[in-house]
């Protein structure tokens, strides 16, 4: 489902590599230890619909589907008779037989949390101004040295007032019960009028809640029924800020985070299997929003750094991963990167990725070719364009392979 294909032709890569002859060019090639990445998608969701505050009618359970997040924070979580069979064939159906959950007992429209990721303890604590819902909230283990504390809100529609007295009472429960060093993300329905509302100074205690906010593909950062209010959000806090990267869906990229609206999303096979008409459903409470973050899973991974115009060879088996990183100054116009087949046999596959390591899912760049001959330019007209920093390349073993991998910036000058 993520890909952005590379299209443009590598202008004078030939040339650049000639002048891997100037000694003054080749530097020792080091290898550093880097931490491998997880990519985490957290969704927030009010999306049921019909005439029962449901996901029976099956619009927001394709929307699930087509977005294919890890962790949900859920809203009006009622399937069928509510019982425990029907909810988790739904779960089992809709993300799949690893994935767990926690709903909320005893409440009309209750909130809960799903994870693709084990659930080690969970519960509901009090929302002081309705009867018929609680903040639900589970720590997750997700991968790497720290937990996540995921919470699921429905703030009552009655005024500012009310909500910013619900948000007190959740911040009250956060600074007891969450430990500092554990990441913590809240999200939901807030049934905010605008994002200068009280509740969302209240909680910029523990979670960022400043702008830039996830906005869909018109740049409309609206979330409710009628497109006219920004009611629903995801927040993190500051720990896990740090690693929010860009939603990227097949070919598009939403820097700070993704408002699905079916029916302005395009193309429309890219979040399979969602019909254009489902965000605009009989009932249908509200637009669904994603974040993306790539944290680091604890594991150390070799990570061999080049310089320009310096070529390596490696082989990978099928399914593995060998990783590079290039240092490209500020300034610089072009980074060409060339994988060639170091023998008759194999596809070896090129992945690109600013300031993280490339996965099967997440990249800024991949070529989509048969076997190992492939090439990538990154430049000014390129999406992401060029910028100074640290770029990561990853050779991956479709099939066994051995390559030669080089990496050229603005034709071997840098």
């Amino acid at each position: 489902m993520f890909y952005r294909l590379f299209q443009r032709p590598v202008a004078h890569l030939a040339s650049a590599l000639s002048l891997l002859t100037l000694p003054i060019l080749l530097m020792a090639t080091f290898a550093d230890k880097g931490l491998a990445q997880t990519t985490l998608r957290i969704m927030a969701a009010n999306t049921s619909s019909g005439n029962r505050q449901s996901y029976d009618p099956g619009e927001g359970t394709r929307i699930f589907q087509g977005l294919d997040p890890d962790i949900v924070l859920i809203q009006e979580f009622n399937i069928g008779d509510n019982s425990d069979s029907a909810i988790r064939n739904w779960i089992d159906t809709t993300f799949g037989d690893e994935f767990v959950y926690y709903r909320e007992s005893d409440a009309q429209i209750p909130n809960g949390v799903i994870s693709r990721y084990p659930i080690l303890d969970a519960g509901e604590w009090d929302d002081p101004e309705v009867s018929n819902r609680d903040f639900a909230w589970a720590q997750i283990d997700i991968p790497g040295d720290n937990d996540l504390w995921a919470i699921s809100v429905h703030l009552l529609t009655r005024n500012s007032t009310v909500r910013n007295a619900e948000a007190i009472a959740l911040l009250e429960f956060i600074q007891a019960q969450v430990p500092e060093e554990d990441y913590l993300v809240i999200g939901g329905d807030f049934n905010t009028r605008s994002a200068r509302e009280d509740a969302l100074r209240t909680l910029a205690a523990v979670v960022n809640t400043s702008p830039p906010y996830p906005v869909d593909q018109d740049g409309d950062g609206d979330t409710n029924a009628s497109r006219r209010r920004p009611y629903d959000w995801v927040f993190e806090d500051a720990d896990l800020n740090q690693y929010k990267i860009p939603v990227q869906i097949g070919a598009n990229t939403f820097p700070d985070g993704l408002v699905f609206d079916s029916r302005t999303y395009h193309p429309l096979y890219e979040v399979a299997p969602v019909r254009r008409n489902d965000s605009g459903a009989v009932n249908m409470q509200h637009m669904a929003v994603i974040k993306d973050f790539s944290i680091p899973d604890g594991d150390d991974i070799a990570v061999t750094h080049l310089s320009s115009c310096q070529s390596v060879t490696g082989s990978v088996g099928q399914g593995q991963w060998r990783h590079y990183s290039i240092d490209v100054p500020t300034g610089a116009a072009q980074l060409d990167v060339q994988l060639e087949a170091n023998g008759a046999d194999g596809d070896v596959d090129l992945y690109i990725q600013k300031a993280t390591q490339p996965t099967l899912t997440r990249y800024d760049f991949r070529p989509w070719l048969n076997g190992s001959d492939e090439t990538a330019s990154v430049n000014s007209r390129s999406r992401p364009g060029l910028s100074g920093g640290r770029w990561y390349i990853g050779a991956h073993g479709h099939t066994e392979g051995d390559y030669k991998l080089t990496a050229a910036i603005d034709n071997c000058s840098n």
